[in-house]
């Protein structure tokens, strides 16, 4: 083979190397994932390093306390991040497959999560006992109204 012919040849497979190395990134790019949760309450967009792109609530996640809707909303957070980076492995397997940097890249997908969900937990009257002939100790109480504060017992 002529020097020419070998420059060529080089010249052909690094152009056909950076042509998939392109290819691979913009796919990279777009392994972008959304996540519903499963009562539809909070959907997540994440991007392919699993950074948080947008989120939205439905008119339902009113009924959640913040603890509840917190919840569903990292759960929900972490099935998106999880799908993302389950894209990007799929993108990155063919050219990489079976190397260190593989195994290093599905080594840091987290594992699948139960969906579950959380049902939105009912107001209660500090005042009604409910079933209980017992009242409700007043740590328990909630402020009237509703709203956040000291705790003390309804007027």
């Amino acid at each position: 083979m002529t020097p020419e012919r070998m420059i060529a040849d080089l010249e052909a497979r690094a152009r056909d190397l950076a042509g998939r190395s392109r290819e691979m990134r913009d796919r990279i790019r777009r392994a972008t994932a959304t996540q519903r949760s499963p009562d539809g309450v909070v959907t997540a967009t994440v991007a392919p390093n699993g950074s948080l792109q947008h989120i939205e609530f439905s008119p339902g996640a009113a009924e959640f306390s913040h603890a509840e809707l917190s919840e569903v909303v990292m759960a929900t957070v972490r099935r998106a991040q999880a799908q993302a980076a389950r894209q990007v492995v799929s993108v990155v397997e063919p050219q990489f497959g079976g190397t260190a940097a593989m195994d290093f890249l599905t080594g840091s997908i987290p594992p699948e999560e139960p969906v579950r969900s959380v049902e939105p937990v009912e107001a209660v009257d500090p005042t009604d006992a409910g079933d209980s002939d017992l009242p409700l100790p007043r740590s328990l109480w909630a402020p009237p109204g509703g709203e956040s504060g000291t705790g003390a017992a309804p007027r």
